[in-house]
């Protein structure tokens, strides 16, 4: 294993350019090439491929190595379903109202993972909050593309926000999370059109 003072920086290296959209989907990650971009031996490469894999935000496959996950339409629509069904569960719980943090310089694919975080930690249990966090890593590079096809992608954070940040979410909390995840499952084909068109550009 390597020591915690490079494998940390080379972990979380890897994962930004993963979660960002950095390589299409599919890409082979070279453990050798990484490790020569970053400056690095291969050894904290490999080991943070392994863990990134653990996440889910890689793929292992025998006798090719390591690759960025390629997504089908169905398996993001289980996602979207998936991480509803988290946030849902947790408005259920019996939970204090939250404060909102200011947006500050965020952009639109970080204030939506911030709130859902915020949302998940209503369940007052480290599963649901640790599998929305995992959910915000590998849709984020969707979450960027919303604003570009989703005219009403600003509306609904400002919804969303409100709702939340001033406890009302018990009567309209349910409906607006739930039109929010809607509007993305149906436009699933579209969000891998164009993470698929990337790779080909």
């Amino acid at each position: 294993m390597s020591p915690a003072h490079v494998l940390e920086p080379t972990y979380e290296a890897i994962k930004r350019r993963l979660v960002v959209g950095d390589w299409p989907m599919g890409f082979r990650l070279e453990a050798v090439r990484l490790a020569g971009d970053l400056g690095v031996s291969i050894t904290p490469v490999r080991d943070s491929l392994y863990r990134l894999a653990g996440e889910r935000l890689v793929d292992t496959i025998p006798g090719e190595g390591f690759r960025v996950p390629s997504l089908s339409e169905q398996g993001l629509r289980e996602m979207f379903d998936f991480n509803l069904l988290l946030l849902l569960g947790a408005i259920d719980a019996d939970a204090i109202p939250f404060a909102m943090s200011p947006d500050g310089e965020m952009d639109h694919a970080t204030a939506i993972a911030s709130l859902f975080l915020a949302i998940a930690s209503l369940a007052g249990n480290g599963e649901v909050v640790a599998a929305v966090e995992s959910l915000n890593d590998r849709l984020h590079q969707l979450r960027q593309l919303d604003e570009s096809f989703l005219p009403e992608a600003l509306e609904e954070l400002d919804d969303l926000r409100a709702s939340f940040s001033s406890g009302q979410w018990r009567s309209n909390g349910r409906d607006l999370l739930t039109r929010y995840h809607l509007a993305r499952r149906l436009g699933a084909g579209r969000y891998i059109r164009i993470i698929a068109g990337k790779g080909k550009s």
